[in-house]
Formats: C-alpha cells, sequence, structure tokens
C-alpha cells in the first residue's frame, strides 16, 4: 500500500471521532467547568448566609455540585476502571445524598 491509501483508510475509519488534540481540549473545559461551578457554589453559600438569608440556596448549590462531581468520577471510572474514581465518586455522591438529605429535612422540618 502506498502512503496515499495507508491515510485515506484511516481517514474512512476515523471519520466522527475525535482526535487527541480534541480530546484534550474536552477534558480542559471538563476542568474548568468543575472549577467555575465549585466557585459559583461558595459564592452562593455565602450570598444565601449572610445576604439573603435563605440557607437552602447553599444546601441545593452543594447537592449539585457534588452530584456532578460524582457523576464524572463515576462515568471515568466505567471508562478507565481506575479505582481512584470510583472511590471519588462514591464519596461525592454520598456529600450530594446528605446534603439532600439535609435538605428536606430543614424545608420539611
Amino acid at each position: 500500500m502506498k502512503k496515499d491509501e495507508i491515510l485515506e483508510m484511516s481517514r474512512k475509519e476515523n471519520a466522527g471521532k475525535h482526535d487527541e488534540r480534541e480530546m484534550a481540549a474536552f477534558g480542559t473545559a471538563s476542568r474548568v467547568g468543575m472549577l467555575v461551578g465549585g466557585i459559583l457554589c461558595a459564592v452562593l453559600v455565602f450570598l444565601s448566609e449572610f445576604l439573603f438569608k435563605v440557607h437552602e440556596i447553599g444546601l441545593v448549590a452543594w447537592l449539585v455540585y457534588f452530584a456532578m462531581q460524582g457523576s464524572h468520577h463515576i462515568t471515568l471510572y466505567t471508562k478507565l476502571k481506575t479505582n481512584k474514581h470510583l472511590v471519588y465518586g462514591i464519596v461525592a455522591l454520598a456529600f450530594a445524598i446528605t446534603f439532600m438529605v439535609t435538605l428536606c429535612v430543614v424545608t420539611l422540618g
């Protein structure tokens, strides 16, 4: 086979798939998104406690954030099979459940 034939076959096989540069960009975007979400949660907690005096806003913010983190790590575990992602995912989801239960107790109680 000639070089051009090999390149053409490779292009056909990889059509619609992301290359390494795109995958790295998706990873960076994911990390930045999680960081911005965490900062926003901290700001919401501050505002809800000291400005709005509505404690439930902070609980909801952390519930959403830890649910995002947990699902992110569980997804990474299913794809990469690394135990640290499983542990991080379980811990983050446990925090999310804790915030959900606390929110229900505060709201209903």
